[in-house]
């Protein structure tokens, strides 16, 4: 029983700070992208959600690459380029983490009930499964909100002051 709860515990932190370690890697990769963007060229980033669906992500990544490749024009865009690629393959790497930490954690809602010998339906099964992703991804949305970071940024004057 202690088992399972540890195990259910363990797989929801692992979901939710892998998908927060790939949302830090995505904010990195914008970055990158924004140097190298060149005059009025503007390429969108990627979106969020998109951790939760790994083979998609890495398509519009995928193509998002090309573009920017097809627009260098010096050996400067090159360099640019290949930054912006390795930080891509680190946010890639994440995304599949992620993904699997997050079937880990679904799975772990089974182990739970069992472990406790409840009835699990399907459609209570689905609705903890949506639940705990979104759950998580609101967290992990939180954590790198700007309220948060002015939050933060408040308590550190206020330690500065005493």
């Amino acid at each position: 029983m202690i088992y399972a709860i540890i195990s259910f515990s363990a797989s929801y932190i692992m979901f939710v700070f892998c998908l927060f370690q790939g949302v830090l890697d995505m904010s990195g990769q914008i970055n990158e992208l924004h140097k190298a963007e060149h005059s009025a060229k503007k390429y969108h980033p990627m979106r969020a959600g998109l951790w939760m669906i790994p083979p998609l992500k890495i398509m519009l990544e995928r193509n998002r690459l090309k573009k920017i490749l097809l627009n260098a024009k010096s050996d400067t865009d090159i360099k640019k380029f290949r930054a912006f690629y390795n930080v891509s393959n680190q946010s890639t790497a994440w995304a599949y983490i992620s993904f699997a930490c997050m079937l880990d954690s679904i799975v772990s809602i089974k182990t739970l009930f069992d472990a406790f010998r409840w009835h699990l339906s399907i459609p209570v099964f689905i609705f903890l499964s949506l639940l705990i992703i979104i759950v998580g991804y609101a967290q992990v949305m939180y954590r790198v909100s700007d309220d948060r970071k002015e939050k933060i940024g408040a308590k550190i004057n206020r330690l500065k002051k005493q």
